[in-house]
């Protein structure tokens, strides 16, 4: 497996660091995968400042980019009509559609490049480095099971030590996520030290006490996704909320902007693929039926066809060229505060509700006087409500909320809690999902069979199949 590019960003400016970055990612793009970041030409060894910027812009780009584009039409936030992305929409993705998502985005990209950046830091001394590496990997690997289940981890990232990397079951990657949080954690609470990250953090320039908010968001967020095997993490959830972030503007952002090669992925794609995505139908039909005012800042009607994209229309908010993509944004953490207080009889979970939906209205510019008419019919959890049409209520609304951003989280709550309900697509394939469900996960790469057989086995046969409607451990 290649890593992840890197380039010398010690001196300049961080927006021309990013030009510099962003530059050499898309310069390969000849096909669907050239949203990622593959580059045979990258140096021999490179130091911490110089390869922590690629992860964090790795990183992002993986939200949005091919595997964010199937995670988002297989839970309906788009819908394919054209060329690859219709595939998407009828159940056909394949154990070709993400190969390279899994080696070059994901395992010898970001992920890798992650791996040297600790393995670096902690010769070094520098844990501040250490801390944003172990983040940035455990939100991989949060993308990376949520695809697939069972994933290598433990034996993977070795190189030459280990070429055939068993994979983990779903529950030991979580237990290994919240251990790179929780290390994270300790790692920014070290005293600072001489040469620590500064602008090559493109997310919080080097600010550990934002960073270490971010830690508890992010363990909030995986402890929540294991609430339906075992309830007693959505009460540790709900305490790890208490030490997150409390406003939209200490959110972990990556901002892109506006040139071609710094551009957002869903932008970029919309640009270069013009009229192959329109919003969703069930997240669509969610929105027009409830007349939320969001609609006109997520897609736009042109000749018949609701386009998410659209050249010069600056109403499109989360597919701007500069749109920003948090790790996790201030609104997905109230929501997650709001469903474990209905989880664990919280008395103000409708509040939190309600204010978390304020905090997507505000993120999408939405001024008070059109979101609180809205707010008087779809605010609030009257005790009327069952506790399961609470959840229902709170997560259509993160759903809606999680558009443009991170799709893997609503892929995951639907799965998790069967919420929003959506109904399968008029032409879904059943060849690679026999039972036509809404998938569960997605068949692994061809290059894991082509190179990793024996582990790629064990992992198809621990969880009962390779197909789509096959319920990794997580949902069971």
């Amino acid at each position: 497996m290649r890593s992840a590019t890197t380039i010398n960003n010690s001196t300049g400016s961080k927006w021309a660091k990013r030009f510099a970055i962003l530059g050499i990612i898309l310069m390969a793009q000849a096909c669907d995968f050239g949203d990622l970041n593959i580059d045979p030409t990258r140096q021999s060894d490179a130091n911490v400042r110089e390869i922590l910027p690629n992860a964090i812009v790795q990183t992002a780009r993986n939200t949005m980019s091919i595997g964010g584009r199937v995670a988002g039409t297989l839970v309906q936030h788009f819908e394919g009509t054209e060329a690859q992305p219709l595939s998407y929409n009828n159940y056909l993705v394949d154990e070709q559609t993400l190969s390279d998502f899994w080696e070059t985005g994901l395992y010898a990209g970001a992920m890798k490049d992650c791996k040297i950046i600790i393995e670096k830091a902690i010769t070094e001394d520098q844990p501040y480095y250490a801390g944003i590496a172990r983040v940035l990997m455990a939100f991989n690997l949060g993308i990376a099971t949520s695809f697939w289940g069972d994933v290598p981890y433990s034996e993977a990232l070795l190189g030459t030590e280990s070429l055939k990397a068993k994979y983990d079951t779903q529950a030991e990657i979580y237990v290994s996520i919240i251990g790179l949080l929780d290390q994270a954690i300790e790692d920014f609470q070290q005293p600072p030290v001489i040469g620590g990250p500064t602008n090559d953090d493109l997310i919080f320039g080097g600010d550990a006490g934002r960073w270490v908010k971010t830690c508890h968001a992010l363990k909030a967020r995986y402890l929540m996704h294991q609430s339906k095997r075992d309830a007693n993490k959505v009460q540790q959830a709900l305490e790890e909320v208490l030490q997150a972030f409390t406003s939209a503007a200490d959110q972990p952002d990556f901002h892109f902007a506006d040139s071609d090669n710094e551009s957002n992925p869903l932008a970029l794609f919309g640009q270069e693929r013009p009229q192959q995505m329109e919003i969703g139908v069930g997240l669509k039909e969610m929105m027009a039926s409830s007349g939320d005012p969001r609609r006109s800042k997520y897609w736009v009607e042109v000749q018949g066809k609701d386009e998410i994209f659209l050249a010069g229309n600056t109403d499109l908010i989360r597919a701007q060229r500069s749109s920003a993509i948090p790790l996790i944004s201030y609104s997905e953490l109230l929501f997650i505060q709001a469903e474990a207080l209905v989880r664990t009889g919280g008395s103000n979970a409708a509040q939190i509700f309600t204010r978390g939906i304020i905090a997507s209205m505000e993120a999408c510019g939405i001024p008070p006087a059109m979101y609180n008419p809205y707010l008087a019919f779809n605010g609030g959890l009257p005790s009327s409500l069952s506790l399961d049409e609470k959840v229902g209520r709170i997560i259509d609304q993160k759903f809606i909320a999680l558009y443009g951003q991170n799709p893997h989280e609503a892929w995951i709550d639907q799965r998790r809690t069967g919420y929003p309900v959506l109904q399968i697509p008029q032409n879904a394939n059943a060849s690679l999902n026999p039972t036509l469900v809404l998938p569960k996960r997605v068949p692994y790469p061809i290059s894991e069979r082509t190179t990793n057989n024996a582990n790629y086995q064990e992992a198809i046969n621990r969880q009962g199949g390779h197909l789509m409607d096959v319920t990794p451990w997580l949902f069971q």
